[in-house]
């Protein structure tokens, strides 16, 4: 049985937990310099972050992939030495999230070691994706990076009745995705 979308947070999270994980965004984008208009446009975050971003026809369960080499120039047949791959085969919305998914992989890694050199990480669906806490962790990065909280807490307040499909519509992502950050916003 296929496992119900990427966005369904599956493991709770403490609080402290989601407090740390929307803080390494924040840093990263800090340190990287990063300033993004909304809604955001992730293939750009990730193309000026030095990504080739290709869209790729990989088997079913194959989803999305990051190779980060910074000991080279460029990876063989790539324009860079960091590549994001995903399953061409996937509606937008998809995309983007593997996108995200993907880039918070090397956003977590850079964050916890800022020397490292390499980064790899494939995004598929294994039979027991929903437990695994460290991929639900890149999701709820990557959930955060499509909507950044302090603009998605400000726009619930000041918008009174707000609906999932008003929240999908200003960040340009799926309804189900829209509802996982207003439960995780709120749920602070």
């Amino acid at each position: 049985m296929e496992r119900i979308k990427v966005y369904v947070m599956s493991v709770k999270f403490s609080e402290e937990e989601m407090q740390q994980m929307e803080k390494v965004v924040e840093e990263f984008f800090k340190i990287m310099k990063i300033q993004c208009a909304l809604p955001i446009d992730i293939f750009k975050v990730a193309t000026d972050l030095g990504f080739d971003v290709r869209g790729a026809e990989f088997e079913e369960k194959l989803e999305g992939l990051i190779v980060v080499n910074e000991n080279i120039d460029k990876i063989d047949g790539f324009n860079s030495n960091k590549i994001i791959a995903y399953n061409c085969s996937k509606d937008i919305n998809t995309k983007k999230f593997i996108v995200a998914h993907e880039l918070a992989h090397y956003i977590s890694e850079k964050t916890n070691a800022c020397d490292k050199k390499i980064v790899f990480a494939t995004r598929d669906r294994e039979a027991n994706y929903s437990e695994n806490k460290g991929e639900q962790k890149m999701d709820y990065i990557a959930a955060s990076l499509l909507i950044p909280k302090n603009d998605l807490c400000q726009f619930l307040k000041k918008t009174s009745n707000v609906t999932v499909s008003q929240v999908a519509e200003k960040y340009k992502v799926s309804e189900e995705l829209a509802q996982r950050r207003i439960s995780e916003v709120q749920y602070e």
